[in-house]
């Protein structure tokens, strides 16, 4: 599966694994949009989707994602990877 973000205008993450459903993609018309250009910071559940052999959507996983914009300063000071713990 897979999922388009369009960074000006796309559907708020779900809060749990749970609530994130096909209707995130099929009635974007009646969900909350945000743009990560003017919210800077959001985080949430985002569903995978293809279709099935009917040609149908249908969820094929789920993704919890954190997005943050940087200005290419703030990128430059902490680049990703570094100031982080060793994983356990």
């Amino acid at each position: 599966g897979a999922i388009e973000l369009d960074l000006n205008h796309f559907p708020r993450g779900a809060k749990t694994s749970k609530q994130c459903t096909l209707e995130m993609v099929t009635n974007e018309a009646e969900l909350p949009m945000i743009s990560i250009f003017k919210q800077k910071r959001v985080k949430g559940w985002w569903p995978f989707v293809a279709r099935d052999e009917n040609d149908e959507l249908e969820v094929t996983g789920k993704v919890e994602a954190e997005l943050h914009l940087l200005t290419a300063e703030e990128a430059e000071k902490s680049p990703a990877g570094l100031a982080r713990n060793e994983p356990d």
